[in-house]
């Protein structure tokens, strides 16, 4: 593939969705990833008979061609989950997310910019602030008013599972390998340990891609490229370098791995805590997402923290064996483990920049780089999101570009 049609940059779900469906359109299609696998936060780990996803991750499915396209993709390898995401309310584990909750309903006054406006409009004050606002200012790291009502929007609309959820019965790291296979099949290239270390343009036009990797280390001429990495990331790459941009603070996530010596804590898939002296905000257990994912006997806990990523932050900065004892403790606490119950940290996982703080003021930073790549021909932005929300965005992308190569 000397000349490829299209180079996607980033092999998460919205760089395999656009290089899928461009794969499957007939175009030469060059799919590169930095990382030593694809998926990008959508990977499943493996550890001492453990599978783990990097996080939970759901697959919101919401119409029959899409839960057929996975089941087709997966070779029917893909299972529904019948457990809705919960949350912890007054020491009890009961179903449906914060945001699932309903109280006595709003005034349906206007709904304004900020989450507070739009919840309290349809819910009511109260009840928005001893409910939701704990949860969502615990994952967020700014209070409700700062956050976008946007993103309330989003998170009521696109990311709710009532009743359970569709997965892949290996872990949503399978789902990632079909989606590369699949590109792979249809004629495409996946090159995984591949970063772009540089997008070139002229004239307000993408002209290439300089590629170093193992097996490729060249500049590759395109006219078209999917950007399906961190806007600003990419934005770093320009030559000619592109106008310097404003600063965005970024969120941290460390996840803690642990190994208890039982069948089961819960029978939940995820659950919610919006205790502020909790130190995680999301407990996965996998093998109640597929039992494929726990040995006999033994079952793990990711412990999902939200923090800053600073030295004074009281989660981010303790090591490894802390941060465990700390969410042990945790657990202890909310009564999912007795005291003398005997557990093992398997690994932390830290993301120092997992993703931009989701405040208000933060719009226009976090909208620069995204409107500067939108501004050179040949680009398609496909931004990262929901596992299916990303993948819709990847084959959006592709869209635009078999649309383009159809009429010319």
């Amino acid at each position: 593939m000397e000349s490829p049609d299209v180079v996607v940059l980033g092999a998460g779900p919205s760089g395999l969705g656009a290089g899928l469906a461009l794969a499957r359109s007939g175009a030469a299609v060059l799919v590169l990833e930095a990382g030593a696998e694809v998926g990008g936060l959508c990977r499943t780990r493996r550890r001492d008979g453990h599978a783990y996803d990097v996080g939970g991750h759901i697959p919101f499915v919401e119409d029959e061609s899409r839960r057929a396209w996975l089941d087709d993709l997966m070779g029917g390898d893909l299972h529904w989950v019948d457990r809705p995401v919960s949350c912890v309310r007054d020491g009890r584990i009961v179903r449906g997310r914060y945001l699932d909750q309903r109280g006595p309903g709003g005034d349906g006054g206007p709904e304004g910019p900020s989450a507070a406006d739009l919840l309290s409009s349809r819910f009511g004050a109260d009840f928005v602030s001893s409910t939701m606002r704990p949860y969502l200012e615990k994952v967020d790291g700014v209070t409700l008013g700062e956050i976008p009502a946007e993103r309330a929007q989003k998170l009521l609309e696109t990311q709710a599972a009532p009743e359970g959820f569709w997965f892949p019965g290996g872990g949503i790291g399978s789902l990632m390998n079909a989606m590369a296979r699949g590109i792979r099949e249809s004629g495409g290239r996946v090159l995984t340990s591949t970063p772009a270390t540089a997008i070139h343009h002229s004239g307000g036009v993408v002209t290439g891609v300089d590629v170093d990797g193992p097996r490729e280390r060249r500049r590759m001429a395109c006219r078209n490229l999917v950007i399906a990495s961190p806007a600003g990331r990419s934005h770093r790459l320009l030559e000619p370098a592109g106008e310097p941009l404003p600063p965005v603070r970024m969120r941290a996530v460390a996840i803690v791995c642990l190994e208890i010596a039982a069948e089961a804590v819960s029978d939940e898939a995820w659950i919610q805590v919006d205790d502020p002296d909790v130190a995680f905000a999301r407990a996965f257990e996998p093998r109640n997402w597929s039992r494929r994912m726990a040995p006999e006997g033994r079952t793990m806990l990711g412990l999902e923290c939200y923090c800053n990523p600073a030295d004074d932050d009281p989660v981010w900065k303790l090591d490894d064996a802390g941060l465990a004892g700390r969410c042990a403790g945790d657990l202890v606490r909310l009564g999912w483990i007795a005291a003398e119950a005997r557990h093992r940290l398997i690994e932390v996982i830290r993301l120092p920049a997992a993703y931009p703080e989701f405040a208000r003021d933060q719009l226009p930073a976090i909208a620069a780089p995204r409107a500067a790549l939108e501004a050179l021909e040949g680009t398609h932005l496909a931004p990262g999101a929901a596992v299916i929300e990303a993948i819709a965005a990847g084959e959006d992308a592709a869209a635009g570009i078999t649309e383009q190569r159809t009429a010319a």
